[in-house]
């Protein structure tokens, strides 16, 4: 499933980014799947920004979730 530009509304990625950074391992991972359908239209300074803390969570899981929605961007 790729959702594309069309799902990437400024409130829909307003709301990305602060579940990027969810005290919930399962959200945060969940949002940077979320990320990977959205692909280039959700490159926002505030999702590559959580996108690059994730990068180095505590969680195996996010790490590579982050990992594949960065690589997807």
């Amino acid at each position: 499933i790729h959702l594309g530009a069309a799902a990437a509304t400024p409130d829909i990625l307003a709301q990305l980014a602060t579940l990027l950074a969810d005290s919930d391992k399962d959200v945060r991972s969940a949002a940077a799947y979320a990320v990977i359908h959205l692909g280039a239209a959700a490159a926002t300074p505030d999702i590559l920004a959580q996108l690059a803390k994730l990068l180095a969570d505590s969680d195996e899981d996010v790490r590579s979730s982050a990992a594949r929605a960065s690589g997807n961007l």
